[in-house]
């Protein structure tokens, strides 16, 4: 099986439970107020789970060998990192309005800290893997004639 099918398998498997889970309680709010841990529940589970998915997927790629040679990003790694970075200048944003606004007296602390806890944990988580990708150096390329130039 490939290492992307397995993937798709883990995450889908780690999906499919929670969004379950959400229709539950989505389901029967008519009849009962969400529990108080709900709100925590959110956002720590899809942290856990980005998390077990970026390393199981470092550890299915290092298992298998490389299946083409690495040349030039492909456009859509250059659209997944401009989407990551984007979310982290927001999320970046956000933690600090909510700073500033907490520091103010206009937000209780009580539901700020736990909140700024997960933005900060999701600004570590996205940014990274673009700080990573960014400090690797570029891959030479070989040119028709043999020779390896670096492209720039």
């Amino acid at each position: 099986m490939k290492p992307r099918i397995k993937m798709l398998v883990l995450i889908y498997g780690l999906v499919l439970p929670y969004i379950a889970l959400v229709m539950y309680f989505a389901l029967r709010i008519r009849d009962h107020p969400l529990p108080a841990w709900f709100t925590y529940f959110a956002p720590s589970y899809m942290l856990a789970a980005m998390i077990l998915v970026t390393l199981v997927s470092r550890n299915l790629r290092r298992s298998t060998p490389p299946e083409r040679e690495e040349g030039t990003p492909s456009v859509w790694r250059w659209v997944a990192r401009a989407w990551s970075a984007y979310l982290v200048a927001i999320w970046s944003g956000l933690l600090l309005w909510g700073a500033y606004l907490t520091v103010r007296g206009r937000l209780e602390w009580q539901r700020s800290v736990p909140a700024g806890a997960f933005l900060l944990a999701f600004i570590a988580l996205f940014s990274w893997p673009l700080y990573k990708d960014f400090k690797r150096p570029p891959n030479p390329t070989t040119s028709p004639g043999g020779n390896t130039t670096d492209k720039t």
